[in-house]
């Protein structure tokens, strides 16, 4: 390898593996969902996900600067939320900054069943608990908004076989926005996922490393490479696993931490990030909330915005 090519692959390198996984980044989204009143319209939700704290450093400080200016309705974790015991403290220390008015809620991911000790969970659901965070397993709760109710679900994790989503989806429509927290997009598997208007998630880290026109690499789910889009549609989902519509919006979390081998910890084109998601009943958004949005990055829209 000449020296040109061997430049070329340390910039490469260094991008991937000491640049692009600490360039935080907080990523909006408006969805249309038509099955929601126009009471819910700019409902706005904080999805953090894949945290995996050990300590309070630099990309954790990033974190907490970015929590700090920023506030929604709800703010939601859906797992692999720390990766020792040591990450409970400076986990809590970060989760203090989110400001809601409907509450923070989590789910467990797979990071937190590999700790052979017995009250692991317990310590950190009571640590979540005293700093105000709701931990769901395997449960649903309604929440109060404007005119309309929430059901708020959520399972515990689907990659390590730990969820149980009979116990946490609704028998029948009984508000007016159903919403299913889970780990691991795996949870579409289950046909009960139909019962919700949205399924927020993470576990796949969208690959971590995308290509354009291509996507994710790998996903590490049972659903396959498709899995690790950051967006799934219900036509998507029904065509995939060969179900009748309608199917849930999935929102995947590209997550705020990199996993891998302490030597090649690489995400390239796709940083970490935090999700605040904005739902609405129809394409037609207030004129002011438009002018607003104007200079941000618009990621989906199932629809065209009205003119």
């Amino acid at each position: 390898m000449n020296t040109k090519w061997m430049l070329i692959a340390a910039v490469v390198w260094a991008w991937t593996n000491l640049v692009e996984p600490f360039h935080l980044r907080l990523r909006r989204r408006s969805l249309i969902l038509p099955s929601i009143p126009a009471c819910l319209d700019g409902l706005t939700i904080l999805h953090l996900s894949d945290l995996h704290v050990r300590k309070m450093g630099f990309l954790e400080r990033k974190l907490v600067r970015l929590l700090a200016n920023t506030s929604a309705d709800l703010a939601v974790l859906t797992g692999d939320l720390v990766d020792s015991a040591s990450g409970i403290q400076p986990l809590c220390e970060v989760v203090s900054h989110l400001q809601t008015s409907l509450g923070v809620y989590a789910v467990w991911g797979n990071a937190e069943h590999k700790s052979p000790e017995p009250s692991y969970r317990d310590r950190l659901q009571e640590a979540l608990e005293s700093a105000g965070v709701r931990v769901l397993v395997n449960e649903g709760t309604t929440l109060p908004y404007r005119n309309a109710i929430l059901w708020l679900a959520g399972v515990d994790d689907p990659h390590s076989a730990h969820a149980d989503i009979a116990k946490a989806a609704p028998d029948a429509r009984c508000a007016d926005l159903h919403l299913l927290l889970a780990h691991s997009p795996d949870i579409l598997l289950h046909p009960l996922c139909a019962r919700f208007d949205l399924v927020l998630c993470g576990h796949t880290h969208c690959g971590q490393i995308r290509l354009p026109g291509w996507g994710a690499l790998w996903s590490h789910t049972r659903l396959g490479r498709w899995s690790g889009d950051c967006v799934l549609t219900p036509e998507q989902i029904a065509r995939r696993l060969q179900r009748p519509a309608p199917q849930p919006y999935t929102i995947v979390s590209s997550g705020v931490a990199t996993v891998g081998n302490p030597l090649f910890k690489a995400r390239l084109f796709c940083p970490p990030e935090v999700g605040l998601i904005e739902l609405y009943s129809s394409a037609c958004e207030p004129a002011h909330t438009l002018a607003k949005k104007a200079s941000r990055d618009q990621d989906i829209s199932p629809a065209q915005r009205c003119e």
